[in-house]
């Protein structure tokens, strides 16, 4: 017997097509209308050989016809996936079906039209909706047809003895009520096992999520431990090929060239890892400032140094217009360093060769500015609007093979607003860029 009933449970997923089945919503009323076929023809065939017994031949030839189409829609279903259609074949199939027997069992004095009010009911849990209230419109005038002639006093004669109409109401009423009752229990699994299959996908998708949690938590602390050590033998990289390139003992100029390479390459490391320990810092919001008055052309003059060799490895002229007074600033110093390696590091990537690129500072009142004007190949308006986004790539290309991550002018921005000031960009395509940077004065 239990055998029985797990392959009576799972039946109805040979007629329920693979469209269907990846929406638990469709699947839920696929399974419906499914159950509803089957359920319908074994109702159907049970009162029709129930009104053979009894002589009433032309309701059970209603009910025959109606029941075999009943069967036959879990098939339409199964070879077109049409779910909506095959909703409204079932209450077409029941509409008429009941209209006709109505017709034959004394109308309003029958059960026939109580089976028909249910008809937008079975709508709404086969279909959708809007079929239902199609539904109850068209059964709304079918019950009025029979209320109207109730009402001018026609009486339907029934096909059958009239002994035998007490008898073939309360049969109908029951299993009316039978029907339903059947009908909501297989409306309920079906919800049930949706809300299960739900329940089930929400659990999965909260592990998963907890355990995306811990590898990107985990991933996080690898990465900063890996950046933190590179950024470490990277700087004696640097610092050991900067003695050998800045000794006064006699060098080869082989050696000088490679010394200066090596320069070179360890300041795009330094960059990278850089952003990267910033950018990590800012999203786990470990990013920690202390703000105090800084002299912003000693911070600058620092930067120029790291990048003399960039420099004269693209021929580029450097002009730091610097003021005849000091530029204080309030601000974090390790922080507006690395804003102004950024800024500078992109006028040098994005430059010609042999062009000009111009540094300045400047006071202005309780401001102080800093500002980087390249004369590469500027923004375009698109690019204008995601200029300091994280990971985008610009129309811009580096004009020397190197690298970028898209993080530093990203980085800039949250950098600088956090210390309290702003960065702006002026460029037009061909004609360069120019980046300023307002901090608060500390004068």
């Amino acid at each position: 017997m239990a055998s029985f009933f797990n392959w009576f449970r799972k039946a109805p997923n040979y007629f329920i097509p693979l469209s269907l089945v990846q929406n638990p919503e469709s699947n839920r009323k696929a399974r419906l209308i499914v159950a509803f076929g089957f359920l319908g023809g074994a109702f159907g065939f049970s009162y029709a050989a129930f009104y053979f017994v009894i002589g009433h031949y032309a309701g059970a030839h209603i009910i025959v016809m109606c029941s075999s189409a009943a069967v036959l829609v879990p098939f339409f279903l199964r070879f077109t996936g049409w779910l909506r259609v095959a909703g409204n074949i079932q209450s077409l199939i029941l509409t008429l079906g009941f209209f006709g027997l109505g017709n034959i069992e004394q109308g309003v004095h029958g059960h026939a039209i109580a089976w028909l009010t249910a008809v937008p009911l079975c709508a709404l849990l086969l279909a959708d909706k809007r079929s239902a209230l199609i539904w109850c419109v068209i059964c709304f005038f079918a019950t009025s047809y029979f209320c109207v002639l109730e009402l001018l006093g026609i009486k339907l004669s029934p096909s059958y003895p009239p002994e035998l109409h007490s008898l073939i109401t309360a049969v109908g009423f029951m299993g009316l009520t039978l029907f339903m009752s059947l009908l909501g229990l297989i409306f309920e699994n079906g919800r049930a096992r949706a809300f299960k299959r739900l329940e089930d996908a929400h659990t999965d998708l909260s592990r998963a999520n907890e355990q995306l949690v811990q590898l990107n938590q985990e991933k996080d602390e690898f990465l900063g431990i890996a950046a933190h050590d590179l950024k470490n033998r990277i700087h004696n990289v640097k610092g050991l090929a900067e003695l050998i390139g800045d000794t006064d003992a006699p060098v080869p100029d082989q050696i000088r060239e490679d010394a200066e390479e090596i320069i070179h390459a360890a300041v795009r490391m330094q960059e990278s890892v850089g952003n990267l320990l910033a950018m990590d810092a800012i999203q786990e919001g470990k990013f920690q400032l202390t703000l105090q008055v800084c002299d912003l052309s000693r911070l600058t003059q620092r930067v120029i140094r790291n990048y003399r060799s960039a420099l004269a490895r693209k021929r580029i002229q450097l002009e730091f217009l610097e003021p005849s007074e000091p530029v204080m600033a309030v601000a974090d110093a390790e922080a507006t360093l690395q804003v102004m390696d950024n800024l500078l590091s992109n006028a040098i990537k994005y430059s010609p060769y042999e062009k000009h690129v111009f540094v300045r500072l400047e006071n202005n009142g309780n401001t102080c500015h800093f500002t980087v004007r390249d004369q590469g190949q500027g923004f375009s308006d698109q690019d204008k609007k995601r200029l300091f986004s994280k990971f985008v790539k610009l129309s811009a290309t580096p004009t020397g093979g190197e690298s970028s991550t898209g993080l530093g002018l990203s980085i800039v921005k949250k950098i600088v607003e956090a210390m309290g000031g702003t960065v702006e960009c002026e460029s037009t395509v061909g004609k360069g860029a120019t980046f300023t940077v307002t901090l608060p004065s500390g004068a």
